[in-house]
């Protein structure tokens, strides 16, 4: 992969709380739930579009596709560069760079939230993890997982899709995996090289005929297992700069925009956007799903239930119940009180807990769309806030400076 030269923003201090769930009751449906996340870097949702009209995609358009973003919300503390180490590391944990702090393509970062499959692991020690990439970066700023044993299987093909497609088939056809993330890194290296042509077309074909190979490795598997049940995500990590398509990392429509494609079916977060989200640039984007919903997605496919005092994830899960939308918050101008806001759907007074660094603050209903913290004058530092609807949280972190009224 061509690592682009990207402007690093401002680094937030990272919080001390993790996002440590607790397994549920051991039932035998939970056991054979299991999940494969495939990443295609840098292809394009427009692009991808195209080459499923033209018959090019078969594999990637048998999945219910969904329009969704990347970069973080533009002036927010959640910002970061729409390139591959940032992407990547939101997918994989659930969290914007605020939490996660890697910021730029750069191997010798390494992720400081509880990724995806830390989470998992320790809610089922003893279930099995993979993650098998092309583009070696990935691994490396997950290393720290990796010596912890919270990924069992790490695997760098250093560039060489093929390999992906041998590992990851050998690993489901005769393994024993519960949780696997694949990476291809094709269209982003054609992309590079040579834009929006005909070979970047071809790339997107490659690479999904790639897909396909895998997908019938897990019907192989699937069919000696019928017991089991996965969960098939495939979503890239950024989009591309127009009108060229070679380059990517700054905030516009083109560059921001991903795409989700699920074999499942989604809830109102992944299939009915907002309309009128509250941040109304690059034409709604904000009110569709983001890169930050997989973790939490996949967590809650395999069942691992949050620890709502210890919750730190920024994404909403894209199955289930959906909890509050839109949450925001902010610190008012005088500097002691917080707001926050947030949308729900078809609202019946379901209780709302709100939840300031794991300490329950306020009991509210899904009639309520807001709340105001009065109770953090003079506090300096990061703070994390929850909002729990039916048993489902999404957090936000700000930063408090004290400010004279």
């Amino acid at each position: 992969m061509n690592l682009l030269k990207c402007a690093l923003i401002t680094a937030c201090l990272s919080l001390s709380l993790t996002a440590l769930a607790s397994p549920p009751a051991d039932t035998p449906s939970l056991k054979t739930r299991k999940a494969l996340l495939i990443g295609v870097d840098g292809m394009q949702y427009q692009k991808l579009q195209k080459a499923i009209q033209q018959g090019k995609a078969p594999n990637i358009a048998r999945l219910h596709l969904y329009k969704s973003y990347t970069g973080g919300v533009l002036g927010s503390s959640t910002q970061q560069p729409t390139v591959s180490g940032p992407g990547w590391t939101t997918i994989l944990t659930g969290s914007w760079v605020d939490r996660h702090q890697v910021n730029a393509n750069d191997e010798t970062l390494r992720n400081q939230a509880p990724s995806l499959f830390k989470q998992f692991k320790l809610a089922f020690p003893e279930r099995k993890t993979a993650s098998i990439v092309s583009w070696n970066v990935i691994n490396e700023n997950f290393a720290e997982d990796i010596t912890q044993g919270y990924i069992d299987l790490p695997i760098k093909c250093s560039g060489v899709d093929p390999c992906v497609v041998d590992k990851v088939s050998h690993e489901l056809e005769s393994g024993q995996p519960d949780l696997l993330f694949a990476h291809f890194d094709e269209p982003d290296i054609t992309g590079h090289r040579l834009g929006f042509t005909p070979q970047y077309q071809e790339a997107i074909h490659t690479v999904d005929a790639q897909v396909g190979q895998i997908l019938q490795a897990l019907q192989h598997r699937e069919k000696a297992h019928p017991e089991e049940d996965w969960l098939v995500i495939v979503l890239p990590d950024h989009g591309r700069h127009l009108p060229e398509g070679k380059d990517h990392g700054e905030q516009t429509l083109s560059e921001k925009t991903t795409f989700i494609a699920m074999n499942k079916t989604g809830n109102a977060q992944l299939s009915a956007p907002v309309g009128n989200p509250p941040n109304q640039d690059f034409k709604g984007l904000y009110g569709f799903a983001s890169q930050a919903d997989i973790s939490p997605t996949v967590l809650a496919w395999l069942g691992v239930k949050p620890d709502l005092t210890r919750y730190a994830m920024d994404g909403l899960r894209l199955i289930g119940p959906v909890g509050v939308r839109q949450l925001t918050v902010q610190q008012q101008p005088e500097g002691g009180q917080i707001s926050l806001s947030w949308r729900t759907d078809k609202p019946s007074g379901k209780p709302v807990q709100v939840y300031r660094d794991g300490q329950l603050i306020a009991s509210l209903t899904d009639h309520d769309h807001s709340y105001i913290d009065k109770d953090v004058q003079g506090q300096n530092g990061v703070v994390n806030y929850t909002v729990v609807l039916h048993q489902v949280p999404v957090s936000r972190l700000i930063t408090l400076s004290s400010k004279a009224p």
